[in-house]
């Protein structure tokens, strides 16, 4: 590969080593029981700590519902990261964390058709 495809390439966004930039999120919103998933850009949303607490990195992110159901609230979701920036720490205010099967599960119950009034009909 000559070095003008190199650099084409990596302004392109490719063979910058962007596989793993992103970190997705996941939490649910008490407010609104919605789930709701977001991401960080470990490149450009990470601040360097200044404390003892060993976790170099971290991250405040607000998360905002869709307003379906005429219902909207936030999420703030607050993250520490290790050197290596894998997560090491989380802090959820106005929801709880998620893994990404109990969000997807979720995502089904919340999207689902509401249940039939048998009065009705």
């Amino acid at each position: 590969m000559s070095f003008w495809t190199r650099i084409a390439n990596i302004l392109k966004g490719g063979g910058g080593g962007s596989d793993n930039r992103a970190f997705t999120i996941y939490v649910l919103s008490r407010r609104c029981n919605e789930p709701i998933a977001g991401q960080i850009d470990l490149f450009n949303e990470l601040s360097r700590t200044e404390d003892d607490s060993g976790h170099p990195y971290y991250t405040r992110k607000v998360l905002h519902t869709s307003g379906q159901n005429r219902c909207f609230a936030e999420v703030e979701v607050n993250l520490w990261f290790d050197r290596n920036k894998r997560l090491a720490q989380h802090e959820v205010e106005g929801g709880r964390w998620l893994e990404e099967e109990e969000y997807q599960a979720e995502l089904e119950r919340f999207n689902a058709p509401p249940p039939e009034d048998p009065t009705s009909g």
